[in-house]
């Protein structure tokens, strides 16, 4: 009896394709027979599980969000706050072979939101969602109360590690791994220093 094909399969593979040909050729340079032979299958297995690229390509991004928050749900429960933020944190940086390709793809994917509504929206949702995460972990790990400038804390962390990324795989050379967790520990020292009002005098 034949094997019955796994369609969530088949578009996971498709998509790690996707991921495959903008990283090596370029966004511009994504088609749907660049996809069939990256996958190793035909542009027609290819259009029976997606109509068009644009379907294609939304898919590969919500795939790449899943990954990385299925890496982060997975991580053991154990240290301090702080342990846990920087071991959060740490899953948006380049640090390893399939973290640098979603690194590429990401930036190929951020510049494609700038024309394109529906890439925009996907952008908007899944960013909000790393956002309260990241928020989440600073105010555990913060000492004292909450401080009124939380969400602007954050905001330097997640510029921090946007901006960390993007040099670590353009330049990978000038920011080899152990630099990246350096430079990322650094900012968690300076975003997590208490407020003026809780610091012992």
């Amino acid at each position: 009896m034949p094997r019955q094909v796994d369609q969530a399969e088949r578009r996971e593979v498709m998509s790690e394709a996707v991921w495959r040909v903008v990283s090596e050729r370029g966004l511009e340079r994504l088609t749907l027979r660049a996809v069939a032979a990256a996958a190793g299958c035909t542009t027609g297995m290819v259009t029976h599980y997606f109509r068009d690229k644009k379907a294609l390509l939304t898919h590969a991004r919500s795939v790449m969000h899943r990954r990385m928050a299925d890496r982060i749900d997975a991580l053991p429960a154990h240290g301090t706050a702080r342990d846990m933020l920087h071991s959060v944190a740490e899953q948006a940086l380049p640090l390893d072979a399939e973290r640098r390709l979603e690194t590429v793809v990401w930036a190929h994917f951020q510049l494609s939101t700038r024309i394109d509504p529906d890439l925009l929206h996907q952008h908007t949702v899944s960013h909000a969602f790393w956002v309260r995460r990241l928020t989440g972990l600073v105010r555990d790990a913060l000492p004292g109360p909450e401080p009124q400038d939380l969400e602007w804390r954050v905001q330097i962390l997640v510029a921090c590690l946007d901006g960390l990324a993007i040099n670590a795989v353009t330049d990978p050379g000038a920011y080899p791994p152990e630099l990246q967790r350096q430079v990322l520990a650094t900012q968690l020292d300076l975003i997590l220093q208490p407020s003026e009002g809780t610091r012992a005098s």
